[in-house]
């Protein structure tokens, strides 16, 4: 019992000076609806991100305090990942659609827009949040679209251009939280309504196990 109460006190006091070392402000965008999929930028020190609602691309350079935005249509826009080597590329999520994206970010115009790949799911569900590990495969999940959301109705997918989109887990309700280590040996992901944080490790690349999820 004494052990089990020092080692709460140590988790909690770290959390504690992780606090007091982060400062947390507030954003100043208006009318956003549903905030979704923030990507940091290195290359541009800018922080991408959408209104899934909006349907609308933000890009927010802290240097500059310069907020630029765009709507992409009529369809629920779930995120947005810059392409390596390609200014002012993106591939997004549109609906059920992976999409590629030529937006210049400095004229605020969308020049093309060209749709890579559709999930094979129901019309009545969308991709929620994704990311891109360390060889550039795309990860993306998808859920219900609308307020009434169905539980289990949604998948978790990996894409490539050349392989295309793969099933990678099934029964998902929303997909969040994605985060991918530049060794690319596992990455961490949640179904937000399991309550649960879930890690997936690879082995040459290809999963080598389901989710070991721990309860928060």
């Amino acid at each position: 019992m004494h052990r089990n109460g020092f080692l709460s006190l140590a988790i909690l006091s770290s959390v504690v000076n992780l606090a007091q070392m982060v400062n947390i402000e507030r954003l100043s965008v208006d009318g956003i609806t549903l905030g979704e999929g923030p990507h940091w930028d290195v290359k541009s020190q800018s922080l991408f991100f959408v209104d899934i609602r909006g349907p609308t691309l933000f890009k927010y350079t802290p240097a500059t305090e310069q907020i630029v935005s765009i709507k992409t249509g009529t369809d629920p826009v779930g995120f947005i990942i810059p392409v390596k080597g390609k200014k002012d590329h993106f591939v997004i999520g549109e609906k059920l659609n992976i999409t590629l994206i030529h937006w210049d970010t400095t004229s605020n115009q969308i020049v093309s827009k060209e749709v890579l790949d559709t999930l094979p799911e129901p019309s009545t569900n969308r991709i929620n949040d994704a990311k891109c590990d360390a060889s550039g495969r795309l990860w993306l999940g998808t859920m219900t679209d609308g307020k009434d959301i169905e539980d289990g109705a949604g998948s978790f997918y990996s894409y490539t251009k050349k392989g295309g989109v793969k099933k990678q887990l099934k029964k998902i309700t929303i997909s969040n939280g994605i985060a991918t280590p530049t060794n690319n040996e596992k990455f961490w992901y949640i179904d937000s309504m399991k309550h649960a944080v879930g890690r997936v490790r690879f082995q040459h690349g290809r999963r080598r196990n389901k989710l070991c999820e721990s309860g928060f």
